[in-house]
């Protein structure tokens, strides 16, 4: 299992939601689908401002970024 971290990020403010031990990068992407999804439920300010969830390996790289503002859509254009 490999462990991956999960940021919660605007422009200005990273607000770190936490880390998991996962079997692999989809795993992860998944997640953070997720979070973004209970996000929006339990945190409806967030909605509109920018957010995005980004999920980072343990050695920092960048899995994937799903945006808050977009249902269904991520930060890069893609998914």
């Amino acid at each position: 299992m490999r462990r991956y971290h999960f940021d919660l990020v605007d422009t200005n403010t990273v607000l770190g939601a936490g880390g998991s031990l996962l079997d692999h990068d989809d795993q992860a992407r998944k997640a953070a689908h997720g979070l973004v999804l209970e996000g929006r439920e339990t945190r409806p300010e967030l909605v509109g401002r920018g957010y995005v969830a980004i999920v980072r390996s343990d050695a920092g790289d960048e899995i994937s970024r799903t945006a808050v503002d977009h249902p269904g859509g991520n930060g890069d254009g893609g998914e």
